[in-house]
Formats: C-alpha cells, structure tokens, sequence
C-alpha cells in the first residue's frame, strides 16, 4: 500500500502480511528497501485484521477488525485507533471474493475518496459498495450491484467513482468483465483483459495518485498500469 494523498510520503510503502491472525503493520522508507527487506517502522494495530482489503489513506490505516462488521481507523502519526466505522447487513466470514480468506469486506481509494466493498446478507450476498465520509467516521451513500454476486467474483476496485470486478482471481488470463458507474447508475462489460500471472491473486487496489493497480498474486506484489479514455 502507499498513501494517495502523499502525507505518509510518496515513496513510503506499507504491507499488512496474511489474511488473518496478525496485527502487525511495517513500513518500508521505498521500494528498494522493501525489496531488501529493510523495515523502517512497524505499528502493533489494536485489533487483528480479516482479509486482505486494508487501505493507507492519508494518516490514517483502515482495516477490517476480524471477526466483526467493523472498519477500524488507525492513526499512523498517534499510533492509536481513531474510531470505528460499522457495516450494516454484513456477517463477518460468511461472504467473500472467489479465493476466500476472510475477503468480505474490501477498502477501495478512488479520486472521490475512501470505499467500501462487501456483500449483504439481506440481499444474498450481492455486491454494495459505500461512500465513507472518513471525518464523520460513516457510511454515507450506498449502492447495491444487483447482478453481482461477491463470492462469484476474483475481485473489484473503485476507481473514478466506478466499481470494476474481475471475473477470476486463479485464472492466468481472465476479465474485468462488470463495471457499476456509482454517478450514473449505468453498468456495463467493459471486457478488458486482466492476467493473474502468478495464478493467485488475493488482493487489487486502484492508487489513484499514480493511477496504477497494485495486487498480491502468491506472495508476489505486482503493479499493473492502467490508462484512461
């Protein structure tokens, strides 16, 4: 992870290790030495964490508390829990992305802001995503994919305001075959060509600073540039 806004640094890169069963956060001063393996910080979180979809944004980390339906918000700078941001209508472990791993609820940074994607229990697990307003610490906007289930997908991102989902996180060759405009409410196949290289790709997050996707494929971190028409 790298914080968008560049208050942590433009160059800092954060890695949360595992899915579950960890609360530890290192920070690395830039790629090479995360490449080397150089920690310059590490956070003792207050909470273990599920799944993989934990986002830098700004100051703050934010993270799936395990086991609950809740976003925890981690001050960086303090070194302490600011608040917690509560998902309505989500069993925490019972719905996730295709590969599994307690993948049910996914923080997702686009140029509006901070999401969040998971499945509803009220509505069989189908696809929603929310607008968080990260100074009142709450959901603010939500809409529901109707035609996506979460446990049928690889995995999603936000970029623009739009929600992508790729069709298949194991396949070497798959799609970004749904896209949900949240401004207009048209969705499409947009069909774009996504290859899962090292055929198992557990985590896609969009930064919209360096519009680029970052992903974890089988212990292997990967970058993915990506243009715009």
């Amino acid at each position: 992870m790298k914080d968008p806004l560049g208050i942590m640094g433009s160059e800092t890169i954060f890695v949360m290790e595992s899915y579950t069963g960890r609360d530890v956060l290192e920070e690395f001063e830039n790629m090479a030495k995360l490449k080397a393996g150089i920690t310059r910080k590490t956070y003792k979180l207050p909470y273990q964490w599920d799944g993989t979809g934990g986002v830098v944004y700004g100051q703050y980390l934010y993270y799936s508390r395990a086991n609950t339906n809740f976003i925890v918000k981690f001050n960086l700078h303090s070194g302490k829990e600011e608040a917690q941001i509560r998902i309505s209508d989500y069993a925490p472990r019972k719905t996730t992305y295709q590969w599994g791993g307690y993948s049910g609820v996914d923080l997702p940074v686009d140029e509006n802001g901070l999401w969040v994607l998971w499945g509803s229990t009220r509505n069989s697990y189908r696809l929603h995503a929310s607008k968080i307003n990260v100074q009142k610490n709450s959901v603010t906007s939500t809409w529901s994919l109707n035609t996506e289930k979460m446990g049928s997908m690889g995995n999603a991102f936000v970029a623009c305001g739009v929600v992508y989902c790729i069709d298949n996180y194991g396949s070497t060759s798959t799609t970004i075959n749904f896209a949900y405009d949240t401004k207009t409410g048209k969705q499409w196949n947009p069909n774009i060509q996504f290859t899962n290289q090292y055929r198992y790709n557990s985590m896609v997050d969009y930064n919209p600073r360096e519009k680029v996707l970052y992903a974890w494929d089988s212990t292997r971190l990967v970058t993915y540039s990506i243009t715009f028409n």
